[in-house]
């Protein structure tokens, strides 16, 4: 018989993440992900945030597959519009990056931004995503937030 664990060459130990949070941005740990980060706003307003989430995968998934799972969960959004996109280096990996607009609830108009990178994992893959959310209205300043604490992220492997 052979003994099997976890983490281990065969099974390896998903990578972890880092980002770097700009002043008035908080730790979210009730969200239940690997990591998310919120900006505080006055009370009632829509809460911007990052959220990072760490999938395995098999070794053949490609960012390309990776990329076209994040546009097909987006596709059935109401009055998506896709605002910008393209290649990103994610940590020295190649990723690619998405941003939208779309109808959120109560009418207000959401805006998120969704970078991507597949992180090879010797017999398996880690996809690696930050969707980062705000409303239209809140874009001109916190855009600029959220893609600060996007590219800030270090993959640790």
């Amino acid at each position: 018989m052979t003994e099997l664990h976890y983490p281990s060459d065969d099974f390896p130990a998903p990578v972890g993440v880092t980002v770097t949070a700009p002043e008035a941005w908080v730790p979210l740990p009730h969200v239940a992900l690997p990591l998310a980060l919120g900006r505080e706003v006055a009370e009632g307003e829509f809460n911007p945030n990052v959220i990072v989430v760490v999938s395995r995968v098999r070794a053949d998934v490609t960012l390309d597959d990776a990329h076209a799972e994040v546009v097909a969960k987006l596709r059935p959004l109401p009055k998506l519009r896709e605002l910008a996109g393209g290649d990103v280096d994610v940590d020295g990996l190649p990723g690619r990056w998405l941003e939208v607009s779309f109808k959120g609830g109560a009418g207000t108009v959401l805006v998120q931004s969704v970078r991507t990178v597949v992180v090879p994992r010797g017999p398996v893959a880690d996809v690696v995503q930050t969707t980062g959310t705000c409303t239209l209205v809140q874009r001109p300043w916190a855009g600029e937030e959220i893609r600060a604490v996007q590219e800030s992220l270090r993959v640790v492997r």
